[in-house]
């Protein structure tokens, strides 16, 4: 760790999931992948530690301070498990002797769950890779590239991106959101999460964006988007505006090789208040927002915000017991109140191509939310896009109707779920 010392600082992502966390609101999102075959337990062990050892900051637990939580080394070792309880809900990282991750398997399937303290989608995929090649390593005989883990490397992988790259003369961001749409939707009992995964042919997602001249991304937001307005309209519900949260990842404009959390959501939104919207019209505003937002001089105000906030005066010098009591509640109302949704795109999964026949697919879930009781969460991988909402409602009327304009749209989908009866 930085300095020698066996313990580090969070980021600020970090900081505030850290003390936010409920029992609704676990802060754990899911990466996973289905392999060909049935997982052995004993080898996923095997491979689990061989893979920390490439990740050497991943092995610790979270730990008190007077005013901030932070994570210290440790020598115990995660146990994987099999898998049977609701996903991203049955880890509680405030635990004694809890990691702020897992892993789980069932019958063919290899899932990581992180806890957003710790670090995001990018990193995560770039764990369970590295976990899935030590795997198949094991068991399929096949090469590892065995890569030296040196000081130089362990920096770059646990710097903290948002500190690197702030700037203090960088004005803030002058925007604020009002309230946004809710669905009116009520939450199942707890510890119940609902998963909806729509699987659909790349070639078809990606042509039909084309059609539109945008991308995959802005696309698929504005679709979320438009059908949010109509379930809004016939539910004959005040008007408010549509926002969704989209996680970006900074690496893709900040030169970072961290493995912490670096990223910065934008709030592409339309406002039903203005008048009736077609839906080539939510398309150019989604297209417009994404364009002025992504530029690393834009995301530096997002940076600037970030760090500001974790260097107040006034919130250093609370005491850690009550920043967690007054944490959720900040973040209620200057937080999840301003969004509808999320949607967050992890991307195309890529691994080795010794590895690619061994591996069916990947998925990826959304860490459930109390404010935003539906969320989606997105990877694709070879011929197939997936798509899968989170949800701590049985009401499915987002999925539903979300899916369905994409089948009208042209696109052939297979739908899956956690539960019976969907």
């Amino acid at each position: 760790m930085k300095n020698g010392k066996s313990w580090y600082k969070l980021d600020n992502a970090g900081r505030l999931y850290s003390s936010t966390i409920s029992s609704r609101a676990t802060t754990l999102f899911r990466v996973s992948a289905t392999l060909t075959s049935t997982v052995d337990q004993a080898i996923l062990q095997q491979a689990l530690e061989a893979t920390l050892e490439r990740f050497p900051f991943l092995q610790v637990q979270l730990k008190k301070g007077f005013f901030w939580y932070y994570f210290e080394e440790t020598n115990e070792i995660p146990e994987v498990s099999e898998e049977i309880y609701y996903p991203c809900m049955s880890l509680s990282i405030r635990r004694r002797g809890t990691f702020p991750f897992c892993v789980l398997y069932y019958k063919k399937r290899i899932a990581v769950e992180f806890s957003h303290s710790l670090t995001d989608g990018t990193a995560a995929l770039k764990f369970l890779t590295e976990l899935i090649i030590q795997y198949l390593n094991l068991k399929e005989s096949l090469p590892v590239k065995n890569v030296t883990v040196n000081e130089e490397q362990l920096k770059a992988e646990t710097e903290d991106g948002f500190q690197k790259y702030y700037e203090k003369d960088i004005p803030p961001l002058t925007h604020s959101l009002e309230n946004a749409y809710k669905l009116p939707i009520k939450i199942d009992d707890q510890g119940v999460y609902h998963i909806t995964t729509g699987i659909i042919d790349v070639k078809s997602l990606k042509q039909k964006a084309k059609e539109y001249k945008v991308s995959i991304s802005i696309f698929l937001t504005a679709v979320y988007i438009d059908v949010l307005l109509n379930i809004q309209k016939s539910a004959n519900q005040q008007k408010k505006p549509v926002v969704i949260n989209v996680p970006v990842n900074m690496r893709a404009f900040f030169p970072s090789l961290t493995m912490r959390n670096f990223f910065v959501s934008i709030t592409p939104s339309v406002d039903p208040r203005l008048g009736e919207y077609q839906f080539t019209e939510v398309l150019a505003e989604v297209k417009h927002e994404f364009n002025r937002l992504l530029s690393p001089k834009k995301l530096k105000q997002y940076i600037k915000m970030n760090v500001k906030r974790e260097k107040s005066l006034f919130l250093r010098m609370i005491p850690l017991p009550i920043k967690d009591l007054i944490a959720p509640f900040i973040y209620s109302i200057f937080g999840e109140k301003q969004y509808t949704s999320g949607l967050s795109n992890l991307g195309i999964a890529n691994v080795p191509n010794g590895v690619q026949p061994f591996i069916e697919r990947f998925e990826c879930y959304p860490p459930p939310s109390i404010g935003n009781k539906v969320k989606a969460m997105m990877i694709s991988y070879k011929d197939h896009t997936y798509i899968s909402f989170g949800s701590l409602s049985k009401n499915r009327i987002l999925e539903r109707e979300f899916f369905r304009r994409l089948r009208k749209l042209g696109m052939n989908i297979k739908i899956e779920t956690n539960t019976e009866g969907s």
